[in-house]
């Protein structure tokens, strides 16, 4: 599992306890509206908030860090879906589910 990914210093607090919240989906979206600050994108509202008072730097830093948070969740995604899938639960021995009926 690939490790978390750690904030920049300027990255406000609040929002890294609440970046915990969001999907992979709205953590991208933040990004972008941090790089563009686009009102057509679908953020939360203290988002629009916290932006308007950060400066260019914490928005970029902001947008660095959702964007890997959102690359950390997909990861770990993928490496718990390979794991249900590798077939290493399917343990037929005698006596398991699954394995011979008389052992």
């Amino acid at each position: 599992m690939p490790p978390t990914p750690s904030p920049h210093d300027t990255v406000p607090d609040f929002i890294v306890e609440r970046f915990a919240d969001h999907s992979i989906e709205e953590l991208r979206e933040i990004a972008r509206y941090a790089e563009t600050l686009d009102q057509s994108e679908n953020v939360p509202d203290y988002i629009v908030r916290a932006f308007a008072i950060q400066d260019d730097e914490t928005r970029t830093v902001v947008a660095i860090y959702a964007d890997e948070l959102a690359d950390s969740l997909e990861a770990s995604n993928r490496a718990a879906d390979e794991d249900e899938s590798d077939g290493s639960d399917d343990d037929t021995r005698p006596g398991r589910t699954g394995g011979m009926f008389f052992g």
